[in-house]
C-alpha cells in the first residue's frame, strides 16, 4: 500500500470506510424549504444554515433521534418552523442573530433516515 499526504487523506481507504460504518450519526440529505421567502445575507445566501442527522441511542441502537442543527448567519433574529416532510408535526425555533441551535425533531425506532421541511415564520 502506498500512502501519500498528510491529514485525513493519509488515512487508508479501508480505515475510513470502517470508521464511517461504525459511526452512530447518519447525515440526512438536504431539506426542502419550498418556494417560501427566506431572509438572506448581504451575499444573497439564506441566513439559516440547516443540517440534519439521525443518531442511534447508546442504550438501544435501534432507536434514532432525528436531530436538526441550524445556524443563523445574519444579525437579525429568525423564527423558523421545522416539520417532518408532508406532516403537521412541527417544532418552532427562535434563533438569535449569529447563533446556532440544535433540536430533536422526533424519536423513532428503526427509522434511520427522515425527510423534513422548514419555513421561516414572519
Amino acid at each position: 500500500m502506498i500512502m501519500l499526504g498528510i491529514g485525513p487523506s493519509a488515512v487508508p481507504n479501508d480505515a475510513r470506510a470502517q470508521s464511517a460504518s461504525s459511526s452512530r450519526l447518519t447525515l440526512q440529505s438536504g431539506s426542502y424549504a419550498g418556494k417560501a421567502q427566506v431572509s438572506k445575507d448581504a451575499f444573497g445566501k439564506p441566513c439559516a444554515d440547516v443540517e440534519a442527522a439521525s443518531k442511534a441511542r447508546m442504550s438501544n441502537p435501534n432507536i434514532f433521534d432525528h436531530m436538526i442543527s441550524v445556524e443563523n448567519r445574519c444579525l437579525k433574529p429568525l423564527k423558523l418552523r421545522f416539520c417532518y416532510f408532508g406532516s403537521d408535526r412541527c417544532t418552532d425555533v427562535d434563533l438569535p442573530g449569529l447563533k446556532r441551535k440544535d433540536l430533536v425533531l422526533g424519536v423513532y425506532p428503526g427509522l434511520k433516515t427522515f425527510r423534513y421541511s422548514w419555513t421561516e415564520v414572519r
